[in-house]
């Protein structure tokens, strides 16, 4: 509180062309004690406040920093809100909290954050898909004039993606030229050469995992969307990336002992995407031996994240539907035609009733 009185203290008595002298003999204190009041080292006793604020035309609580602590206590409560409505897929009430946050604080970057996420959830979906394009790109623009460089860093990335997605490859090239250049001449590759002891153990695993996300999200690009770039990529090679990607995560998790390091969700969406690879090859044992392991997956990751779902929204991670994971596994990845070619096998069939029976609404 004093830190904040301190400062907003400051503020109001050079607004008003005061000295510390001049506050001094208005509220018959000595100097010495304005200057301790504006270092932050002590502040004004309660029957002094009163007159502050009143000689001022401030509420005590402005003076206290009261309304600053209820709107960042409010921030936070619809913060956990809108995330535990991602959490479980209401992406559409999301949006609403979402928006009616950043009415109430329009200055509030992580506020406008979850906006944007809310809203390029939906433009993954066929009902919302393109509907939102200006207004993803116009929140995009704002968390980048709201924030730093580097902190908007992140916000650019995502803008770039979008961009690509939709087609707009002039506004992608011009935001690209706007980020850093290189990435090996960069300082996190190298901080670590200049820390010792617990601070440099902690410092490779962090620097390690996000080398791993990075080597994922190329990989996976490489497999994945190499139709989209009109590269003919070969089934084989396709499901070597993705299954590189599954053992790199292995690897990374065995050296920074962090069981969220591929989480059983990318384990099981790795898998039912090699599954499907393999499928188009008519390799039934392998499609097969794929889908028991992304099924099995999913079982642990609703046995441990539905539970974890807390009203904190801690596990923030944006879902696009209320489905929750065996049941977008079943209904979204094994009805496609390509896996009709093992639909009566027994094997099939046993797993898809697993999922059935375990799909619920998050």
């Amino acid at each position: 509180m004093s830190t904040h009185f301190s400062e907003k203290f400051k503020q109001i008595r050079k607004a008003s062309d005061l000295t510390q002298d001049d506050i001094a003999n208005i509220f018959h204190v000595s100097p010495q004690t304005v200057s301790r009041w504006e270092t932050g080292a002590n502040y004004p006793d309660v029957e002094v406040l009163p007159h502050i604020a009143i000689y001022f035309n401030i509420t005590i609580d402005e003076l206290l920093g009261t309304d600053t602590i209820r709107s960042e206590e409010d921030v936070k409560t619809l913060i956990r809100d809108i995330r535990n409505l991602l959490n479980n897929g209401k992406h559409k009430d999301a949006v609403t909290l979402s928006r009616k946050a950043v009415k109430k604080y329009p200055l509030n970057a992580a506020l406008y954050y979850h906006l944007v996420q809310g809203l390029t959830i939906q433009d993954t979906t066929p009902e919302f898909e393109g509907k939102h394009k200006d207004e993803i790109i116009a929140i995009n623009k704002r968390l980048i004039d709201l924030l730093d460089y580097k902190s908007s860093l992140l916000h650019r990335t995502q803008l770039l993606q979008f961009y690509a997605k939709h087609g707009m490859k002039e506004e992608a090239k011009q935001l690209i030229n706007t980020l850093p250049e290189e990435i090996w001449y960069a300082k996190e590759p190298y901080i670590g050469l200049v820390l010792d002891g617990d601070e440099w153990v902690h410092n490779q695993k962090n620097r390690i995992i996000r080398a791993m996300y990075l080597l994922d999200y190329l990989i996976g690009g490489y497999a994945l969307q190499s139709d989209d770039h009109k590269s003919n990529i070969p089934v084989q090679k396709k499901i070597q990336c993705l299954k590189a990607q599954l053992e790199i995560a292995n690897i990374v998790k065995s050296i920074v002992d962090d069981d969220d390091v591929g989480t059983h969700l990318e384990v099981s969406l790795g898998n039912i995407a090699i599954a499907e690879l393999y499928a188009k090859l008519n390799d039934i044992e392998n499609a097969l031996k794929h889908i028991d392991t992304a099924v099995q997956n999913s079982m642990y990751h609703i046995n441990h994240m539905d539970k974890t779902n807390d009203d904190d929204g801690g596990n923030y991670m944006p879902w696009a539907t209320p489905r929750n994971l065996p049941w977008l596994l079943w209904e979204d990845h094994l009805t496609k035609t390509v896996f009709d070619f093992v639909r009566s096998d027994k094997r099939f069939v046993k797993l898809i009733e697993q999922l059935k029976a375990n799909s619920q609404e998050l």
